[in-house]
């Protein structure tokens, strides 16, 4: 599958629009995903990354583990807990490249959503991982970094 160029225009209406729910995880949402790994190992940079950022209107996300070719795709991923403890970290984002932003989140999160076989999962998670799941779950609402301005 080819690698997709990242969406950059910061008005693109997929990127800033709210992000169709997954339905049906058939082979076209496997071979989306595939794609996002794909982008995601053509950048070692990238911890993160969202389908809006590739042109699809789709719940999805997909995050690096701590190895270098470990993937983990979050399928209509929903944040159904959060803690008061906030940090605040400067964040960038390949859809708006050479910004960084001051952003406050969640240091702790419960995430639920579906893997690539159907299966629901939950995730418990703290730190760096939660900021990023939070942050690519901040695309599927169209919210950018820089709306955190």
């Amino acid at each position: 599958m080819p690698i997709t160029k990242i969406q950059t225009n910061i008005n693109d209406p997929i990127l800033r629009g709210k992000a169709k729910r997954v339905k049906n995880i058939n082979s076209k949402i496997k071979g989306v995903i595939l794609d996002m790994v794909d982008t995601m190992k053509a950048d070692d940079v990238i911890a993160g990354l969202a389908a809006p950022q590739l042109g699809h209107s789709l719940q999805i996300i997909v995050i690096r583990m701590n190895n270098k070719n470990g993937f983990m795709a979050l399928i209509n991923p929903q944040i159904k807990k959060t803690f008061n403890r906030k940090t605040t970290m400067e964040e960038s984002c390949m859809s708006v490249p050479g910004v960084s932003v001051l952003v406050q989140r969640s240091n702790k999160i419960v995430v639920e959503a579906l893997d690539v076989n159907s299966r629901p999962v939950k995730i418990k998670t703290k730190g760096i991982l939660a900021r990023i799941i939070q942050h690519e779950i901040d695309h599927l609402s169209g919210i950018l970094i820089i709306d955190y301005k």
